[in-house]
């Protein structure tokens, strides 16, 4: 019997329950099989739609199901599906189901938001697809809150290249240190509280070179004021400290605007062929492309800017070699396929 021919008796009664055991050949893996025979055994409901069957468990079971035929390998997938509701017994609603619009091969117009299966499980989520790299680029550095982890090493990169920014975190670290060690020194007597002092003084010579940045960087600085500790706090006058942390974070932003001109020359200088693994890691799918990676959940999602048209290749144990054509610019994300 051909597999597709066991879905078509998935919707014919008990027969195919009774002998199922004997199309396990027919499916990707055993758990594909045993989340077949679930839904044999459970289904209120088993409607064929398409190239696919929908299996109801009804609302109060944790999940339905929805089974079909690998494109790749001609065998059976069996996939849980969430909060799913199939009202028009139509292909559309099927592939929402399972978080897709379009497979690779199909023709189609490739724009935002739309959602492409390339492989598998393994989906394509195309946030946003431009004419230009240009207006790619532009879309980055107008939503830098959207990339965080690229943004965040690009302010280490520029900020640590920039040497009046070394000298400036230098004041500053020295500065808390030894603010921490006058605070922290135990006054017991008269001489401990001289020691505070010696430190106190050091500081203040410090604080000669933070008030130069500020006055340079139109930082507006606040004193604290703090005590040593002491078994005795109240005979001990507080001692005035500078808000480092304040000073610190704001020119640390000032220097960051001053350097932001450079994001975009940034992103373009991390564009590199690389390799994405998603999925189990005894069966991933392998991505090969040239692009930039801005964030990475491991094994479940990866987010990549693909700045020129390009051909990206998918590899996976049971699915073999996949080829796509990406033809614009685009911010896209790889994940598993879910349900909405």
């Amino acid at each position: 019997m051909e597999c597709n021919e066991v879905l078509k008796l998935a919707t014919q009664g008990e027969k195919l329950d009774k002998e199922i055991g004997a199309y396990y050949d027919c499916f990707l893996s055993l758990q594909h099989f045993l989340r077949f025979n679930v839904a044999l055994k459970l289904k209120r409901k088993a409607t064929k739609i398409g190239n696919y069957v929908y299996f109801d468990l009804d609302y109060d079971r944790p999940s339905s199901f929805i089974a079909g035929i690998d494109d790749t390998t001609g065998k059976i997938f069996t996939m849980p599906v969430r909060m799913c509701g199939i009202y028009y017994e139509t292909e559309e609603e099927i592939r929402r189901c399972m978080g897709f619009d379009y497979h690779y091969y199909e023709k189609f117009e490739y724009s935002t938001n739309i959602k492409i299966r390339i492989q598998g499980d393994l989906v394509m989520d195309v946030i946003r697809a431009y004419n230009s790299k240009e207006e790619l680029l532009s879309y980055v550095n107008e939503n830098k809150e959207n990339f965080r982890q690229l943004w965040e090493s690009f302010v280490r990169s520029e900020l640590g290249k920039d040497e009046e920014m070394r000298k400036a975190e230098l004041l500053i670290g020295t500065y808390q240190e030894l603010m921490d060690f006058a605070l922290n020194t135990r006054v017991y007597k008269q001489e401990d509280r001289k020691d505070v002092i010696k430190v106190v003084k050091v500081m203040r010579v410090l604080e000669n070179d933070i008030l130069s940045l500020a006055k340079k960087y139109e930082i507006e600085l606040h004193n604290l004021y703090e005590k040593p500790r002491s078994s005795e706090p109240e005979r001990y006058k507080c001692i005035r400290f500078l808000d480092i942390q304040e000073f610190a974070r704001k020119i640390r932003e000032k220097k960051t605007e001053e350097l932001s001109k450079n994001f975009e020359n940034f992103v373009l200088n991390q564009e590199n062929p690389v390799k994405i693994r998603i999925g189990h890691y005894t069966t991933p799918h392998e991505i090969s492309l040239t692009g930039v990676i801005t964030d990475v959940v491991e094994g479940r999602r990866v987010n990549a800017l693909i700045l020129s048209p390009q051909k990206i290749s998918v590899k996976h144990p049971e699915h073999g070699l996949n080829e796509f054509q990406i033809p614009k610019p685009s911010y896209v994300q790889f994940r598993l396929m879910e349900p909405f």
